[in-house]
């Protein structure tokens, strides 16, 4: 192909309907392929037309043209123009399988049918491309003109001294020190650690504990002790031991339930003291029949070792009955001032009337008696627990409650309470509540229903 042939480049129109539907123009010297697929040079959207084929095929530096006998069409080649079938039967083009070329040069153009798309194409002179649109040097300047020389000044500045300090700041080391009660505020090491007092002895060391200092009254039975103690404290002989028994024993004699069983009988003869007095005419083997004569005159309380009571021969104390020790109540009337206190026994009894107003279409007023008469324990309870403080209580109380479908009671308050008793009405009011009804189809059942209280016989 000559010279000025191949500076020309190849265009191509699509038509289809009578219409231009696409022009290319092939710049880059390279094969053309048609087709339906998306990956073809120029895409064909006509049934009838295969995926790909090369209908422009590069051959070194001159293009070929590719038909098949099922395509039609007129080629002009040197201005003598040939149907395809014309040069298929003069032996002008070369037969390769299925298909048949022919060499084209600048002067070659036509038009080929594939399918319901007709392909034109030529050779032409390709356009210059315009040149891109430039402002002129005057306007466009330098780039260092349009810098914000204020702000780029301040923000690089700010940005290397931030710099710096972070690197500055890396470079020192970090010492890790360890907390110390001493590091800890007061308020908090109070909490950790209570304060606690020592004793510093002599050399300093803090061996000894600091002992609270005992009161006045703590120290002065400290020094009756050691005084009492006398002579024989560190002594370790046996004439010591049992001098310091004999006067423990005397110091305990007088003192608390001792003091009360160390007195002395009548006369104050040595009879075992208030045991011995109690018990002196029983035996193990004898009867108690006299155990507890003389007793109904009370207990004898002594105020010093040695006295005895009332029943001695001086009777030089005064007696406590066990009426004055505030035991009433113990059955019989024992003792001076006793009486029998036994605790109230109530009977009550709880009955319903007809249903005052009843609203339901799933379940009947029988079934709602039914189940409240199961939990009618839980009401009496609730009406002997109020009988034992007012034994004349009575009356009636009148519930109005709501029944789930499903069986829960959804709503309960008391429409009238003639006992007059609020913690009544609200305990059987709870009871109430917590009775569940068996299931049932249907809406919700509006209930009425009074319970009458009175004592029982």
């Amino acid at each position: 192909m000559p010279e000025a042939a191949r500076n020309k480049i190849l265009r191509i129109g699509v038509i289809q309907g009578g219409k231009i539907i696409e022009e290319k123009l092939i710049r880059k010297r390279t094969s053309v392929t048609v087709g339906s697929s998306t990956r073809n040079t120029i895409v064909l959207p006509a049934s009838g037309v295969p995926k790909s084929f090369t209908l422009f095929e590069m051959r070194g530096n001159d293009y070929h043209l590719a038909f098949t006998d099922q395509m039609s069409g007129r080629v002009s080649v040197d201005d003598k123009a040939a149907d395809l079938q014309s040069l298929k039967a003069q032996n002008l083009v070369r037969k390769a399988g299925n298909t048949y070329h022919l060499k084209m040069n600048e002067s070659t153009r036509g038009r080929v049918s594939v399918g319901e798309c007709i392909i034109l194409f030529q050779f032409v002179k390709p356009m210059p491309e315009p040149a891109r649109p430039q402002l002129p040097a005057v306007v466009r300047g330098y780039w260092t003109r349009n810098i914000d020389w204020p702000y780029t000044s301040t923000f690089s500045f700010v940005a290397i001294s931030m710099l710096v300090l972070i690197i500055w700041a890396n470079q020192i080391p970090v010492v890790e020190k360890e907390v110390t009660i001493e590091d800890i505020p007061d308020r908090f090491a109070k909490m950790i650690m209570p304060d606690k007092e020592k004793d510093m002895g002599e050399d300093g060391d803090g061996a000894g504990k600091a002992e609270k200092a005992p009161t006045p009254k703590k120290k002065q039975k400290v020094e009756e002790a050691s005084a009492d103690e006398g002579d024989g404290e560190g002594d370790d002989s046996p004439a010591a031991t049992a001098a310091r028994r004999v006067a423990m024993e005397k110091k305990v004699a007088g003192r608390g339930l001792l003091k009360i069983l160390g007195t002395k009988g009548a006369g104050g003869l040595s009879m075992g003291g208030a045991v011995a007095d109690v018990f002196a005419e029983g035996s193990v083997g004898g009867s108690g029949d006299g155990v507890f004569e003389g007793i109904g005159g009370g207990l004898d309380v002594a105020t010093a070792p040695g006295q005895h009571g009332s029943r001695g021969v001086d009777g030089a104390a005064s007696a406590t009955s066990i009426g004055d020790l505030g035991t009433t109540g113990v059955v019989g009337g024992a003792g001076k001032g006793g009486r029998k206190k036994a605790e109230a026994r109530v009977v009550a009894k709880v009955s319903s009337a007809a249903l005052q107003e009843f609203e339901s279409d799933s379940r009947s007023p029988a079934d709602i008696k039914k189940v409240i008469r199961r939990r009618l324990g839980g009401i009496k309870h609730c009406y002997e627990k109020r009988l034992k403080r007012n034994p004349e209580l009575q009356g009636k109380v009148v519930i109005r409650f709501v029944v789930h479908p499903g069986g829960k009671i959804i709503e309960v308050e008391v429409l009238e309470n003639t006992t007059g008793d609020a913690e009544l009405a609200a305990c059987i009011r709870s009871c109430v509540k917590a009775i569940r009804f068996p299931p049932a189809e249907g809406g919700e059942t509006a209930v009425v229903y009074p319970f009458i209280l009175a004592p029982g016989g």
